[in-house]
């Protein structure tokens, strides 16, 4: 925050991109099950390693859009023709194609907003906010719809104001965009109607312009119809279909409803305070106070919609992550103009940022650093070590099922049994016995200690009791 402050650009995008690789390689598994389901188990289908009757409700009534599970079936094909069939790094690879299109976003919003900002530590702040905000390198690397779509969206509201030759190629080329944006999440919808709305009624933009962008959009959702076919294997309206299901019939509200203020009360909640605490307020002084603000035309729409339904989840707010840094730069902005002047040379407001980054810092070694997901770790060992046939027993819980079965992690020669007894299992080869405690018995038909979800060295801290709140798997392969 002091004047002498000196930033390079290209060291902070270097930053960034190590991050977004770092998260890359390191937070595997998913975020939430549909993430893993509705796309990974989706492809497999047509991948051949699993079946019908295993995949979600919503594969049966063909409500969901099918481009996102396609694109997986090319990758691993394409990764097949290269000899490599590893469904670990095709993940790690579909990560990684996630954590370049959220630089690619991240870099064109600086690009928009750099020039618009009038103040010099205001834009180092913004520049350091686009690339070290924890949640974007979270959220940045997941295959998931919700950021797909968000990113798409991010990336044609940004080529709006970064294209210099305003002609049928440059809105015609928006128009695919935002079409690409709605097939991988039909919510996209609502930001793609506010954006419209801005650029009618406040930008003022010529009807011939907005109709090659409608075109655009409209060749892309018949494409999409195309690839539904393919999927699916024969013609289906998955927009219509999602429609009735959630919306008319109120499918959705079968797995929970929350008020209209959740979404407030949750995203301070999980956005690490005071964090958190910035967006809200800054989201709120720009819409009173900037209501021509073309993000707020966008987000107001979506997060109203949402905040009416019923059923709510805090990954619907994910597409409108990549907004959040400019956000809150305009929202400081705003009570510099209306409040408080040379806030940004304001020791008070100096000392509160400077804490924001080192909370923000904290949180971001964290998320980089943790798996998503814990599991996906017991899947990977057993991968990657038994390719022969292997028979995995289980008591309680079987490790692969996860509201449903998981495949596109498993072998087809892992076979999965139930046990009540460890004297029940027969010897062989490979044989292998998973438990939810650690064997405290010494009992010798257990063999060795092949796996366990955490290391004896995190074990030995056991703050506030954690371990006995946490699902942990130890795997032994028997003598």
């Amino acid at each position: 925050m002091y004047k002498d402050f000196k930033i390079e650009q290209k060291h902070i995008y270097l930053l960034g991109i190590i991050f977004l690789l770092i998260a890359s390689i390191f937070s595997t598994g998913y975020h939430h099950f549909d993430e893993h389901f509705q796309i990974l188990e989706f492809a497999g289908i047509k991948l051949d390693l699993t079946y019908a009757s295993n995949l979600p409700w919503e594969y049966h009534n063909q409500m969901r859009p099918s481009l996102q599970p396609t694109i997986v079936v090319i990758i691993f094909r394409l990764f097949r023709m290269l000899g490599v069939d590893n469904p670990f790094f095709i993940a790690f690879f579909l990560r990684l194609l996630s954590g370049s299109l959220t630089f690619i976003s991240l870099m064109l919003m600086y690009r928009v907003y750099k020039n618009r900002i009038i103040d010099e530590i205001m834009k180092k702040w913004f520049l350091i906010l686009s690339f070290t905000l924890w949640f974007i390198f979270y959220l940045g690397v997941r295959f998931s719809s919700e950021n797909w779509s968000g990113l798409l969206f991010t990336i044609a509201f940004s080529c709006y104001f970064l294209f210099q030759k305003r002609n049928f190629i440059s809105f015609f080329s928006i128009g695919v965009l935002l079409g690409l944006s709605f097939l991988f999440r039909y919510q996209a919808a609502f930001l793609i109607f506010g954006f419209s709305l801005w650029l009618l009624f406040i930008n003022k933009e010529r009807l011939t312009n907005i109709f090659y962008i409608f075109t655009g959009f409209v060749l892309l959702v018949l494409l999409g119809a195309f690839i539904d076919k393919w999927f699916y294997g024969e013609w289906t309206l998955t927009t219509w279909n999602y429609f009735k299901l959630n919306i008319i019939e109120d499918k959705v509200s079968e797995f929970g409803v929350a008020p209209w203020w959740w979404y407030i009360t949750q995203s301070f909640v999980k956005g690490v305070p005071p964090v958190s605490l910035l967006f809200l307020l800054a989201f709120f002084l720009i819409t009173m106070f900037k209501p021509k603000n073309p993000i707020v035309w966008s987000i107001i729409p979506f997060v109203f919609i949402h905040s009416i339904i019923g059923h709510k989840e805090l990954r619907f707010l994910f597409p409108i992550f990549v907004f959040m840094p400019i956000i809150i730069i305009q929202g400081i902005e705003v009570v510099q103009d209306k409040y408080i002047r040379n806030l940004s040379s304001n020791k008070y407001m100096k000392s509160f940022l400077n804490f924001v980054l080192i909370v923000n810092l904290g949180a971001l070694l964290v998320v980089i650093f943790k798996p998503a997901d814990n599991q996906i770790s017991l899947y990977s060992k057993l991968y990657k070590e038994y390719e022969e046939p292997t028979t995995l027993y289980y008591y309680k819980e079987n490790p692969y099922l996860r509201v449903l079965d998981i495949h596109f992690y498993k072998r087809k020669n892992l076979s999965i049994k139930p046990i009540t007894s460890i004297e029940n299992v027969p010897q062989g080869k490979n044989i292998l016995v998973v438990q939810e405690k650690r064997d405290q018995s010494n009992n010798p038909k257990l063999g060795k200690l092949i796996y366990q979800t955490y290391p004896d060295w995190v074990l030995k801290f056991n703050f506030n009791n954690w371990q006995e709140r946490t699902h942990s798997w130890y795997v032994y392969e028997l003598n």
